[in-house]
């Protein structure tokens, strides 16, 4: 019997993904990565004993702060826009799960993810393919992770859809109250969080010819591509099109300058290099909601940048962002948006 260690947070998707696999005779150990100090871990416990399991709890408080929370402070300070998730699974979630996996010497590890691990014939390797539920699959927050843990990696609910998983689950007796938080280390919104970390100084809202047309109360609380909330008076309406911290200025212009047809793209993780493609079809996702975009060229440039260039123009590709690349379902690898002057 297969040993098995499953990322156990004690939410519906890892209760239902032990579920599923011990009912396939896997020998399942949960294991709960404890990211916050005021984790509720007896809910977890609980969880685990709905299916008869013991819950292991490894502390990564410490970690989790380093690589995601300071991380993601960092970029704001920077005027990027940060992906704590992808992050996460990167550097804490999957990463330890599988150094756990080697040290404890079993033989899989799972996680509740929304998307799909399978062998790919053309690429002769295990890679990630989206899930079946396109509003809900997370394929995307997986492009950033090593491909040599995809070989030890089940992800069972890529085949189910959210309603599904909650309908099973609640069967089961799972008290399901609703989807978690998007930001786990985020009580309210990240703006009062950021609050804690950079001076809320005010500055101006300028249009890209040094135009002054507002006064904004501190760069951090904006983004790239947005318009509400930026409180200006203008013949037309104006959209964040770039964030300049060292100058505390944000600069606004109108929409058709979000779009863009091309981006630079760079630290990335490639599933699939790009020698071996071949003719295949490619597309990038600049978001996780965002549609993907057919690309025409990908160009090496240097220092591991990439000019991406593509068929339609894509809305406000951020900074700080992760760009995944796509051949239709099939996930190829993701890296870090960054701005103008990368070439």
């Amino acid at each position: 019997m297969s040993r098995l260690l499953v990322g156990f947070s004690g939410g519906v998707d890892s209760f239902f993904t032990a579920y599923l696999l011990k009912e396939k005779g896997f020998n399942v150990f949960p294991v709960y990565l404890k990211l916050l100090p005021e984790a509720d871990t007896e809910k977890v416990r609980k969880a685990g004993e709905l299916l008869g399991l013991k819950v292991s709890i490894v502390d990564l408080t410490d970690i989790f702060k380093r690589e995601v929370i300071n991380y993601f402070i960092s970029y704001y300070k920077k005027g990027l826009t940060p992906n704590p998730c992808a992050v996460c699974n990167r550097e804490v979630k999957l990463k330890y799960l599988y150094k756990l996996k080697e040290e404890l010497k079993a033989d899989l590890i799972a996680t509740g993810h929304y998307a799909r691990v399978g062998f790919s014939e053309r690429f002769r390797r295990n890679l990630i393919y989206r899930g079946v539920e396109k509003g809900k699959e997370q394929s995307y927050f997986l492009s950033l992770v090593e491909r040599k843990i995809f070989d030890s990696l089940l992800l069972p609910l890529g085949e189910f859809t959210k309603e599904e998983v909650v309908k099973r689950a609640t069967e089961l007796g799972f008290p399901y109250r609703g989807e978690s938080q998007d930001i786990c280390f985020i009580e309210k919104d990240y703006v009062s969080f950021l609050k804690q970390f950079i001076e809320e100084k005010p500055g101006f809202f300028k249009l890209e010819d040094g135009t002054v047309v507002g006064k904004h109360r501190g760069y951090f609380r904006y983004t790239v591509g947005q318009r509400r909330g930026l409180g200006i008076s203008y013949k037309h309406p104006l959209y964040v099109l770039e964030i300049r911290p060292e100058e505390n200025t944000v600069i606004v212009g109108a929409k058709e300058k979000i779009f863009k047809e091309e981006i630079f793209v760079w630290k990335v993780n490639w599933h699939v290099n790009l020698e071996e493609w071949g003719k295949i079809p490619v597309q990038v996702q600049v978001r996780y909601r965002s549609k993907p975009v057919e690309v025409e060229s990908i160009e090496y440039l240097k220092n591991g940048v990439y000019r991406v260039k593509l068929a339609a123009k894509v809305d406000a590709p951020a900074p700080g962002q992760v760009c995944a690349f796509y051949s239709n379902d099939l996930l190829l690898g993701g890296g870090e948006i960054i701005g103008k002057g990368a070439e």
